[in-house]
């Protein structure tokens, strides 16, 4: 039965149709080497095309599997690195984003002084200001949720107190419990006037929902859009997936963190054992970092334009929590000039003095990652990292272990998950910096996604990020390098791997 529903899916469809695509561009392109011309013609803008890539101000990862290429297949890779190394926004998108940024900016512009708080750790908000900018908030409340099952019980709870409006963005939606359970609740906010705004990721949502799912939520009265829609075009622009996972209540409540809407993410699907996931609760002034990354995303899909202004509160509620609250976002060029997020994290490790705890379901790290872990063991630093025992991809699995070695080698601790597959994506270190969000340790994340997350200083609730890796640690077994093993196939498999990652 599911051999007949794959045949006949939207999926395989589009499938067949890239792969016919690409296929034809791979005969042209031999086709037109064979004759002497062409061929001068190739090498000519192949060489071209050799020194643009050379000269790119980028980590040398996204360089080399593009000259591998390019000195196997010239012609071809010209063709491949035209359609998918530099995706272009038209001109009237990038006009709009400029716009939809500059209607934002007015409403996080936060002027209050975070340095007091931050102190020694101010460069890294510092940094997030200049690149993502968003800016720090004292008086906020953060409520961390160790299991998926908490923070959606806490969701429903904050759903149904919503009076104006509920904006939600997640990578996956999927039929089952946890949809079902806020689906009721939206339905009947739409119902009390409360306005509803919903927006998933085509590729994350692919064989879960049916393709027209967005038009029956509006139906609804819900107002939902796909993101990207995935199309069977050869084109960089479907690598740009939309991974953040926000919810914005009534601009009083934000959630954000690793868990997206499905059975799985709250242990209703035993499929991988226990789904090890966490989550944040933010309450206060930070809430508006969340909602600017909601209506920029959402304003640019849908292709609007609307006034912000109602739904920004013009004064937030005060807590009398320590502490500071970065949330912020990231994503490809040009939305974004710089790989915030991997510049974020490698900011917090360096940071570290005593220790650093990383989770993360994938660990394909380019040279400055690696560097920045390396670095800190070297110095003394206790660093651990915790990755899953049980492996949702199993190519994925491989790559992650190829780099366990030469961490090892530099002191880095590394550990597996043995109840199941840790989805969490945190870092934590000396008891004074954390972050909680949806960017993985991997390309996908530091490259080509839209991210988002938030980064804790002096909070209370880092403590019990800190006691809830110690859990982790003591159901996990650690990797060593006298018990650590891998076959000269997979070494070599992993290798040629590794090489693309970045393009994939």
């Amino acid at each position: 039965m599911k051999i007949f529903k794959l045949l006949f899916s939207k999926i395989l469809v589009v499938v067949l149709l890239l792969l016919m695509q690409l296929a034809l561009i791979f005969v042209t392109a031999v086709v037109l080497e064979v004759f002497t011309l062409f061929r001068l013609i190739s090498v000519i803008i192949g060489l071209t095309v050799f020194f643009t890539i050379v000269n790119k101000k980028e980590c040398p990862e996204f360089k080399i599997p593009w000259l591998v290429l390019l000195f196997i297949l010239p012609f071809f890779t010209v063709i491949l690195y035209l359609l998918f190394a530099n995706p272009k926004m038209p001109k009237k998108d990038y006009l709009r984003l400029q716009t939809i940024h500059a209607k934002t900016k007015k409403y996080t512009d936060n002027k209050s002084d975070t340095r007091p708080v931050m102190q020694e750790n101010y460069g890294i908000e510092k940094y997030l200001n200049n690149n993502a900018f968003l800016y720090g908030h004292t008086n906020n409340k953060v409520t961390y949720y160790k299991v998926g099952e908490d923070f959606w019980q806490d969701l429903l709870v904050e759903l149904n107190k919503a009076e104006k409006y509920i904006f939600m963005e997640y990578f996956i939606i999927d039929h089952g419990k946890m949809w079902d359970s806020v689906h009721e609740i939206l339905k009947r906010k739409v119902t009390e006037g409360v306005e509803v705004r919903l927006m998933y990721d085509d590729i994350g949502t692919a064989g879960k929902l049916n393709g027209g799912y967005y038009k029956t939520l509006r139906k609804e009265g819900i107002n939902c859009y796909k993101f990207n829609t995935f199309r069977p075009v050869v084109s960089g622009i479907h690598n740009n997936r939309d991974h953040r996972k926000i919810t914005v209540i009534d601009g009083k409540v934000g959630f954000t963190g690793g868990v997206n809407i499905g059975n799985e993410y709250i242990n209703e699907n035993k499929r991988l054992g226990h789904w090890k996931d966490t989550a944040i609760k933010i309450e206060g002034s930070a809430v508006d970092n969340l909602l600017a990354m909601f209506l920029q995303v959402y304003d640019m899909n849908g292709k609007i334009s609307e006034d912000y202004e109602k739904y920004f509160l013009s004064e937030h509620e005060r807590f009398e929590e320590e502490g500071c609250v970065i949330p912020f976002g990231d994503g490809p060029k040009p939305f974004y000039n710089e790989q915030i997020g991997e510049n974020n994290y490698v900011n917090m490790i360096n940071s570290a003095k005593h220790y650093c705890y990383i989770t993360t379901p994938y660990l394909i790290l380019d040279y400055n990652v690696t560097t920045a872990l390396r670095n800190a063991a070297f110095r003394g630093v206790d660093v651990r990292i915790i990755t899953p025992h049980i492996p949702d991809k199993k190519a994925v699995f491989t790559m992650t272990r190829s780099n366990y070695s030469y961490l090892l080698k530099a002191g880095v601790k590394i550990y597996e998950y043995t109840p199941g597959f840790v989805h969490a994506k945190m870092l934590v270190c000396d008891d004074e910096l954390a972050f909680v969000g949806t960017i993985n340790f991997d390309y996908r994340s530091f490259v080509h996604h839209f991210e988002c997350g938030a980064v804790l200083c002096k909070t209370p609730c880092i403590k019990e990020i800190k006691l809830d890796f110690e859990q982790i640690f003591d159901l996990s077994q650690e990797v060593t390098l006298s018990n650590f093993k891998m076959g000269k196939l997979a070494s070599l498999t992993n290798a040629l791997l590794n090489m693309f990652s970045p393009m994939i």
